[in-house]
C-alpha cells in the first residue's frame, strides 16, 4: 500500500470535507435500515392492534409518532444522499484536479530521455485512466468498509432489542464475510488489475501509432494487419474487464445471499422469541427487516475492495521516479532558459553576448544503453573555450548519446562529463540548460503559427528580428508568400510545412538563445546543397564566441568546424 501514501497525504487538506461526507454517507445507510425497520415494525403493529379492536379486545396504537418516524428517516435518507453527493463530488473534483496537476508536473520535471520511454498512447493513458481510477479512492475504495462497519453496528443495536445473542451473532457473522469478501476482491483485484491497466496502456498506444501511421501502414498495405493487433489487444483488455466484472458480481452474490441467510436464521430466532412470549409480533418482524437494509451498504465491498486493487496499480504506473535515472539536483529559482529581451538584427548572428563560453570535456566517459551494450567507451574528448567541434558518424554509432550527455539528459556509467569544470549531473538543470542550445536530432513543432513556434526559445523577440533570422535560414521567401506571414498557421506537429522547413525552424528556435554552450544534431538534415551552404554560413557566423559540438553523419553535413572527429565503437579518432 505504499504507492497510495502520496494521494492518500493529497486527501489531509480536504480532510474537513471528507468527514462532512463520510458522516452523510452513514446518515444516509442508518437512515434506509431505520426506514425499513420502523416500517415493518409499524405494519405489524398497525396489523396486531386491528385484529385484537375486531376481536372485542381492547388495544390501543399511536400512530403518529412511528408515522412521523418514518417520514423523517424517508426525508433524511434523501437529503443526506443529495448533500452526501454535493460534498463528495466536490472533493473528487478537487482531487481530480490535484492528481492531473501533479501527475503532468512529475512527467515534465521528467529527462527528455526518460520521457521518450513513454509512447504518447502510455502518456495519454496515465493522464486519463489512471488518474480516473485514483480520483475515486476515498469515495469508492475508502469510505465503502468504513460505512458498512458502522452500518452492522447500528443494526447490532437494534437487533438487541429483541435479543443481545442473536444481534452478536449476526453481526459477527455479517463482519466476518464482509471482512472476507473485501479480502477476497483485494487479492484477486492484484494481479487483475495490474494486468488490466498493462493491456489498456498497450491498447492506447497502438490506437494512437495505429492512427498516426496510418499513411504509412496504407502505403506498405499492412492496414489490416496492425487492425489485428489493436483488435487482439482490444479483446484482451474486454476479456479483462469482463473477469473483473464477474469477479465483483460474484462477491456481491456471495455476500447478498450471506445477508439472505443472516435474515433467514434471525427471522427465525425472532419468530422463537415471540412464541416464547419475549418480544412483541412487531419487534419480531421489525428484526429481519433491519438486516435485509444493509444489503445497500455491504453490497458495494467488493466492489471496494477491488477499486482499492486498481488504485494501487495505477498509483504504480503514475510512479516515474523509475523512469527518471537523472539523479535528483538541488532545485534554484535560476532563470527560465529564455533569452533576455529583444537584440538587433546582428545579434542573431553575432556573438554570444551571455559571458564566457566554458569548455565541455569527457574523461574516460562508458556509457551503455538496451541490453548493455556500450555505446561510448573511455572516450576522452575536450572542447575548448569558444572550440567548434564536429563528430560524425554512422547512424547508432552513440552522436545523440554523447549530445543528451552535454544537456545532463543522460548520466554516464563511469568517467565524468564536465561543463566550465563542473560535472554536468552535478549542475542545476534550469542554470544549465539556461546556457544550453541544443538541437536535437527529432524535430518537435507545436499546432501554432510559424511566429508562435519560434517565439517559444524567445517570447519577447520582435517581428524584424524574426524575419532577419528567416532570411538567414533560407526560408524569408517561403513565410513571405504564406497567406499571413509569420502568423501563418503550420497545423498540428507542424504538418503544414516541409520537413526541411521544420527542420530550419527547430534549428531557428536555437539561434534565437544567448547560449554559450551550442549542440546541433544533424542540423543540415534534409536540406538541398544549396539550402544547406547557405544555412552553413549562417551557423557558423552564430556560432563565434559560442562552445559547439555540431553532429552529423559525414563532414558534407556539417558546418564549418574547427576539427572533425569520426565516433566508431565507442571512441573518437581524427578525421
Amino acid at each position: 500500500m505504499n504507492e497510495l501514501r502520496p494521494y492518500l497525504s493529497m486527501l489531509r487538506p480536504y480532510r474537513g470535507r471528507l468527514l462532512i461526507g463520510a458522516a452523510l454517507m452513514l446518515v444516509t445507510a442508518a437512515s434506509g435500515i431505520g426506514l425499513l425497520a420502523l416500517s415493518g415494525w409499524f405494519i405489524t403493529a398497525t396489523a396486531v392492534t386491528g385484529a385484537l379492536l375486531a376481536a372485542g379486545i381492547a388495544a390501543r396504537l399511536d400512530i403518529y409518532v412511528p408515522g412521523g418516524g418514518i417520514r423523517t428517516f424517508a426525508v433524511t435518507r434523501t437529503v443526506a444522499r443529495y448533500f452526501e453527493r454535493v460534498f463528495n463530488h466536490d472533493v473528487v473534483l478537487r482531487l481530480l484536479r490535484d492528481l492531473r496537476g501533479q501527475t503532468f508536473s512529475r512527467l515534465a520535471n521528467l529527462s527528455p530521455s526518460a520521457l521518450g520511454a513513454l509512447r504518447s498512447g502510455e502518456l495519454l493513458n496515465r493522464l486519463t485512466t489512471d488518474i480516473d481510477r485514483l480520483d475515486g479512492l476515498y469515495l469508492r475504495g475508502l469510505a465503502p468498509p468504513l460505512v458498512a462497519g458502522l452500518a452492522i453496528l447500528i443494526t447490532g443495536a437494534l437487533l438487541a432489542i429483541g435479543s443481545v445473542t442473536v444481534a452478536l451473532t449476526a453481526g459477527l457473522i455479517l463482519a466476518t464475510a464482509g471482512a472476507l469478501i473485501g479480502l477476497r476482491a483485494w487479492s484477486l483485484g492484484q494481479a487483475l488489475t495490474r494486468r488490466l491497466a498493462s493491456a489498456n496502456a498497450n491498447l492506447r498506444a497502438q490506437l494512437v501509432d495505429h492512427l498516426r501511421g496510418l499513411t504509412e501502414l496504407k502505403a506498405f498495405g499492412s492496414v489490416g494487419y496492425h487492425r489485428k493487433r489493436v483488435d487482439r489487444l482490444d479483446e484482451e483488455e474486454r476479456a479483462g474487464e469482463n473477469r473483473l466484472a464477474a469477479e465483483i458480481a460474484t462477491g456481491e452474490a456471495i455476500l447478498h445471499g450471506t445477508v439472505q441467510l443472516v435474515v433467514v436464521g434471525v427471522l427465525l430466532a425472532a419468530l422463537s422469541l415471540f412464541t416464547a412470549d419475549r418480544i412483541s409480533g412487531a419487534v419480531a418482524v421489525m428484526m429481519p427487516l433491519a438486516v435485509l437494509a444493509l444489503l445497500e451498504p455491504l453490497g458495494v465491498l467488493p466492489g471496494s475492495g477491488l477499486h482499492l486493487a486498481r488504485a494501487r496499480a495505477s498509483a504504480q504506473r503514475l510512479d516515474t521516479r523509475e523512469l527518471d535515472a537523472t539523479p535528483s539536483r538541488h532545485e534554484t529559482r535560476a532563470g527560465d532558459g529564455h533569452g533576455g529581451g529583444d537584440q538587433s538584427t546582428k545579434a542573431v548572428l553575432g556573438q554570444a553576448r551571455s559571458g564566457q563560453a566554458p569548455d565541455i570535456r569527457f574523461e574516460s566517459v562508458t556509457l551503455r544503453r538496451g541490453a548493455g551494450a556500450k555505446v561510448l567507451d573511455e572516450l576522452n574528448l575536450v572542447v575548448g573555450e569558444g572550440e567548434h567541434v564536429g563528430v560524425i558518424g554512422a547512424s547508432g554509432c552513440g552522436k545523440s548519446s554523447l549530445a543528451n550527455l552535454v544537456a545532463g539528459w543522460l548520466v554516464p556509467d563511469s568517467g565524468r562529463v564536465s561543463a566550465g569544470g563542473e560535472p554536468v549531473e552535478k549542475l542545476v538543470p534550469a542554470s544549465h540548460l539556461a546556457r544550453l542550445g541544443y538541437l536535437t536530432q527529432h524535430t518537435d513543432l507545436f499546432s501554432g503559427t510559424i511566429a508562435g513556434n519560434l517565439r517559444v526559445a524567445c517570447p519577447d523577440a520582435s517581428d524584424a528580428r524574426l524575419w532577419s533570422l528567416l532570411e538567414a535560414l533560407a526560408l524569408d521567401e517561403f513565410v513571405a508568400g504564406c497567406p499571413n506571414g509569420i502568423d501563418t498557421w503550420i497545423g498540428e506537429s507542424g504538418l503544414e510545412v516541409s520537413g526541411g522547413q521544420a527542420r530550419r525552424l527547430a534549428l531557428g528556435r536555437v539561434m534565437l538563445r544567448e547560449a554559450t554552450i551550442v549542440v546541433l544534431d544533424e542540423p543540415l538534415s534534409g536540406l538541398d546543397e544549396g539550402t544547406a551552404a547557405h544555412v552553413s554560413l549562417a551557423i557558423k557566423r552564430w556560432l563565434a564566441g559560442r562552445t559547439a559540438i555540431v553532429l552529423g553523419h559525414e563532414p558534407s553535413a556539417i558546418p564549418s568546424v574547427e576539427r572533425v572527429l569520426q565516433l566508431r565503437t565507442g571512441r573518437l579518432t581524427p578525421v
